[in-house]
């Protein structure tokens, strides 16, 4: 085979053609197993304002934003069980946002490093307290819930509202309650 006697430009275009139907078939695919099912599922889940996915490298971050009153635990428990159960075992992160102004702004540091230290040494009902004492001076209420996965801080004050969402280190298996190795 001579490749001077190949038609050139029918080549090129077969090939884009090809690709074209490659890429606009893959985008149609997950338009319909991935990204419909999401909107129809998290569209049902109460307490959530709005969401978005975004493309961060291979992993899918859906954005949440619950309304202002929601139930943070149960609204985030429940957009989870519907990105787990559509998306699977494909890889994804789960990005809680909010409405800060200049108030909670100001307060938001000290309140991650109160929810670290709680996640550290286990002292979840004096981070609350601790959480509580912080944002009271500004007139802001704040709820703490804790489950057996994750800490849920939301902070609300007038218009302007504050979550957060830490997930708690896995037990480890194999120590007894109370002691550790060598006791």
């Amino acid at each position: 085979m001579n490749l001077r006697q190949l038609r050139w430009p029918v080549v090129l275009a077969a090939l884009v053609v090809t690709l074209g139907g490659l890429f606009g078939g893959g985008h149609l695919v997950r338009s319909r197993t991935v990204d419909q099912p999401l909107a129809a599922a998290l569209s049902g889940v109460d307490g959530l304002e709005s969401y978005r996915v975004e493309r961060v490298g291979d992993i899918q971050e859906i954005v949440l934003l619950p309304g202002p009153g929601a139930d943070l635990k149960e609204t985030y428990r429940a957009a989870e069980r519907q990105v787990r159960q559509i998306l699977k075992d494909a890889p994804h992160a789960i990005v809680v946002a909010d409405r800060r102004g200049e108030s909670l702004s100001a307060v938001a540091d000290r309140l991650d490093l109160y929810v670290a230290e709680g996640v550290a040494t286990g002292a979840y009902a004096a981070m609350a307290d601790r959480i509580a004492a912080e944002v009271a001076p500004i007139g802001a209420e704040a709820e703490v819930a804790v489950d057996s996965r994750r800490v849920y801080v939301a902070v609300r004050l007038g218009d302007e509202y504050l979550y957060s969402v830490v997930d708690r280190p896995a037990l480890r298996t194999g120590t007894a309650a109370g002691g550790g190795a060598g006791q």
